[in-house]
């Protein structure tokens, strides 16, 4: 119905002739019923009025008024076939016509509205693509910059920590690739964000060691600040799993499981490796990740499964 509002117009005689069509079918229909509406000549010209008005505009909707009210007054008002009417026919008709005419300007003014308020969107969303557009860009340029520096460090610690940095870097700029426009501000595909990113992670070992990373979530689309605070999440957990839970040339199986729980949503990544060792102390990965979900409103469980290690992610205020 909005789209019939905005919408570009017919041209005239089309739209004209269109309205004619209308109030026509109109008469024919209240003729019909002539048994049931006798008392009430002009009751089903006022939907037709409505209907021109909003289908086409606001000169279609005064014709449509002008040739319902003739109509109304030659066929169905006593004496009929005369447009010799007086008296309450005529205060009738009037009214109808004052009431006609408001509706189709009424009408105009509302379409004209969200015409207004539909140019609004498309300039919010080419805005929000140009503004994520850049983002991407200049996330693009750190990451280089990030990666020149790693391989120029002397220190193997150094290097590591530039990676992991620039790993974060990443998953920031992948949500702003795949955030799409909406009255919102943005919303992310979670499901296919977080597919991407668990294969770029398993893409970085699949030459050196057996290890998949397989990936089930829900259909989800949530704002694009909840969407890198998930991805910053499995990115933590995942690379965790990935360094620590395969010593040596170890194969192994890491799932990632995002679903949603009512209002809240829950993230589970469970390997089959080796384990966490007792009285291991938490990295900056782990506490980052126990930041993210305590301002989410969530927490954070670990556990040790048969074979190998899990850790539960619930997030209170994902805004789904």
């Amino acid at each position: 119905m909005l789209r019939l509002l905005a919408g570009p117009p017919l041209n005239v005689i089309a739209r004209y002739a269109a309205s004619a069509l209308i109030v026509s079918l109109t008469a024919l229909l209240r003729y019909s019923l002539e048994g049931t509406l006798h008392n009430f000549p002009i009751l089903l010209f006022y939907p037709a009025v409505f209907l021109c008005a909003l289908v086409f505009d606001r000169g279609s909707g005064f014709f449509a008024t002008i040739l319902s009210a003739f109509l109304a007054a030659y066929l169905f008002i006593e004496p009929r076939f005369s447009l010799r009417i007086g008296g309450e026919n005529a205060i009738a008709v009037g009214i109808f016509i004052l009431i006609g005419f408001t509706m189709a300007a009424t009408t105009e003014m509302l379409r004209r509205t969200i015409a207004r308020l539909d140019e609004s969107e498309r300039t919010k969303a080419l805005v929000l693509q140009e503004l994520a557009h850049r983002t991407k860009n200049d996330l693009t340029i750190i990451s280089s910059a990030i990666q020149l520096q790693s391989r120029a460090a002397s220190n193997p610690e150094v290097s590591e920590a530039l990676d992991a940095a620039n790993a974060r870097v990443l998953v920031v700029a992948r949500a702003q690739e795949r955030l799409r426009g909406d009255g919102d501000g943005g919303h992310v595909d979670l499901a296919e964000y977080i597919e991407t990113l668990c294969q770029g992670l398993g893409d970085l070992l699949r030459d050196v060691r057996p290890i998949a990373v397989r990936v089930t979530c829900d259909p989800i689309e949530v704002p694009s600040s909840v969407a890198i605070h998930v991805g910053l999440i499995v990115n933590e957990l995942v690379t965790n799993s990935l360094k620590y839970a395969y010593p040596g040339e170890r194969g192994g199986i890491v799932t990632v499981v995002v679903a949603r729980a009512g209002a809240k949503m829950t993230v589970t990544v469970t390997d089959d490796g080796a384990g966490c060792p007792e009285g291991a102390e938490p990295g900056l990965g782990s506490k980052l990740v126990r930041l993210l979900a305590k301002q989410m409103g969530g927490s954070v469980q670990h556990e040790a499964v048969d074979k190998g290690f899990c850790t539960h992610v619930t997030l209170g205020d994902p805004g789904l």
